[in-house]
């Protein structure tokens, strides 16, 4: 069996900050290609995994987690050794203090985020977050040095930590959507070719911390009968509210969204039921704030259900997560992919929409044709 912690972590030390992402697939590749019959990279920066069930004609099974991360870019290097950034993705400044980061340049170089002491704030500054206009990551070296190593434009992420908290839940960075993507690729190793329902493409996309685009290039090029998108949604927390949130421990959470395909939702919900799986529903009425939103747009519409892990932490350098949900997600996942009902439903629907496009806009067609 995959170690899915192992895998995780593994990949979670691999720098993908949004725009980065080819040159996270070399490190990448050599961790997951064993497990698949072929692994490529497209021209946008998404790893595609192939798994073939074996069978001519197969249906095609897309499983979309995006692999880039939020991070940030050198925007100039001043006196002192501190560096100035702009991000690329969300971020709460108020979380950056004295955080530590590692600028990607033609070597690490390491560095922290510096703080003004206490006992030099300003009573007016009281109570404000930072502004990235404001924040300076401080490296140690000094300037003439830094530009030796480092560049206008390279990119700087958290620094790789992680820890062990109780009760099987771990802490670190990267999780979204590492956790997802590692996730993905141990149910897909997982289950023997022969017992695919088809052939299962695997796709770890690129730039949806900046604004998604990877995962519909992907989709267009793979053209499936479906697909499973997969993300982390927000876990219980403190400030969380309940309506909006999935229980730690509780399993995977399945979105209920006028964005994803219904149907395919209530298939998913049904395996889960029947294997005796627990899952939380969401409601996300009208955005799922994941690639289901634009892969629903690709090629002339893929089907798309959202299937997500619940976190604590979005977005800072301490996501938390619990590897009971991981076990779970990988549980549904697997049942899923060798479901053959659910693949040869998608396969006729899909090939009776193509024969509509092919009708009305294809080769020498016409609706009166």
């Amino acid at each position: 069996m995959t170690d899915y912690k192992e895998l995780l972590r593994r990949m979670c030390a691999v720098m993908s900050v949004s725009g980065h992402e080819k040159r996270a697939a070399r490190e990448l590749l050599p961790l997951v290609e064993k497990y698949f019959d072929s692994a490529t990279v497209d021209g946008v920066g998404n790893v595609i995994l192939l798994k073939k069930c074996g069978r001519e004609g197969a249906p095609r099974i897309m499983l979309d987690a995006h692999f880039d991360e939020i991070g940030m870019a050198v925007s100039g290097i001043c006196e002192g050794g501190f560096v100035k950034v702009e991000p690329s993705g969300g971020f709460d400044c108020s979380v950056l203090s004295s955080t530590e980061m590692v600028i990607y340049g033609k070597e690490k170089v390491y560095g922290v985020f510096s703080v003004t002491p206490p006992h030099l704030a300003k009573k007016e500054d009281e109570g404000k977050r930072p502004t990235f206009d404001k924040l300076r990551i401080d490296t140690g070296y000094d300037k003439e040095e830094l530009e030796k190593l480092i560049s206008v434009g390279d990119p700087v992420g958290y620094r790789a930590t992680g820890c062990d908290l109780s009760f099987g839940v771990i802490a670190g960075r990267g999780f979204d959507d590492k956790s997802c993507a590692a996730a993905l690729i141990c149910a897909a190793a997982e289950v023997p070719a022969d017992e695919l329902a088809g052939d299962v493409y695997v796709v770890l996309s690129s730039r949806e911390e900046v604004g998604g685009g990877g995962a519909t290039c992907a989709a267009t090029a793979i053209d499936p009968d479906y697909a499973v998108v997969t993300d982390v949604n927000f876990a219980a927390a403190p400030g969380v509210e309940a309506r909006e949130s999935g229980k730690r421990g509780g399993g995977p959470m399945i979105s209920l969204s006028a964005v994803t395909c219904r149907r395919l939702t209530e298939q998913i919900i049904g395996v889960a039921e029947e294997r005796g799986i627990p899952y939380s529903p969401v409601v996300e009425s009208s955005n799922t704030g994941t690639n289901a939103n634009t892969l629903v747009l690709a090629g002339d519409g893929v089907p798309a259900a959202v299937v997500s892990l619940p976190l604590g932490g979005m977005h800072t350098f301490s996501e938390t997560l619990s590897l009971g949900d991981a076990e779970r997600f990988i549980e549904l996942i697997g049942a899923v992919i060798r479901d053959r009902d659910i693949a040869r439903e998608w396969r006729e629907a899909r090939e009776r929409s193509r024969g509509v496009f092919d009708r009305l806009y294809g080769e020498g067609g016409g609706e009166n044709e």
